[in-house]
């Protein structure tokens, strides 16, 4: 069996399982009860393997790929892009491997970062805004794009300097979790959380989100 598919089987079978190699806790941020975790499978090489992938398809798949970042997260439009790109027996960016077994939210992350890592053009339809002052937050890709408002430079680092999985990015991500986890919504709390897809989350914010216009000089 080609090594790439085993490494892809490898993620599906930890992620169906549950598996964890570490969970470290981070407390809410003040004036919050209850905490949250973040989790890693042990499985580093598929996971960057993933990484991989995703941006092999942004740079060679540019319309497939904006059209699944197109769909809302974990919608039935997402399924249905997902099975249509994916329906043919083997993909060029996955080498030797005869089929992508890889939950689609992994999948979709890996390919929002490989756009954003590939400078894709954003079209104007795709471009996202942080969540309102005060409104709720309803979704981990909302959370990110809370977070991303006022950490946008720590997010950057994560996403550009470490590959997905592993220790290093489980360590990354822990360091921000008290600023992350006040934009985690109340209905959430207690929750662990796959530190991979949070990465994937924010850099799918990194992607949608323009940066912040410069302060004009002066200005306080």
């Amino acid at each position: 069996m080609p090594k790439v598919k085993r490494v892809f089987i490898g993620i599906a079978a930890l992620l169906a399982a549950g598996l964890t190699h570490q969970a470290a806790s981070a407390q809410v941020g003040a004036g919050y009860s209850g905490s949250s975790s973040m989790t890693t499978f042990d499985n580093e090489e598929g996971m960057r393997t993933l990484g991989v992938f995703g941006i092999c398809y942004a740079s060679n798949n540019l319309t497939d790929a904006l059209a699944l970042i197109a769909t809302e997260p974990g919608s039935r439009a997402e399924a249905d892009t997902y099975r249509r790109l994916f329906r043919r027996d083997s993909q060029s960016c996955l080498g030797e491997a005869t089929e992508l077994r890889v939950p689609v939210s992994l999948v979709r992350g890996a390919i929002a970062e490989g756009l954003y890592k590939r400078g894709a053009a954003l079209p104007a339809n795709l471009a996202l805004a942080a969540p309102a002052a005060g409104a709720p937050i309803r979704t981990l890709s909302e959370a990110a794009r809370c977070y991303i408002a006022a950490h946008r430079d720590e997010a950057r680092a994560l996403v550009e300097r470490i590959p997905p999985g592993g220790r290093r990015e489980l360590a990354a991500l822990n360091a921000m979790a008290p600023a992350f986890f006040r934009c985690v919504p109340d209905t959430a709390r207690g929750r662990s959380f796959d530190a991979t897809l949070i990465r994937f989350r924010l850099a799918e914010a990194l992607f949608r989100m323009a940066p912040a216009p410069p302060a004009a000089a002066g200005q306080r």
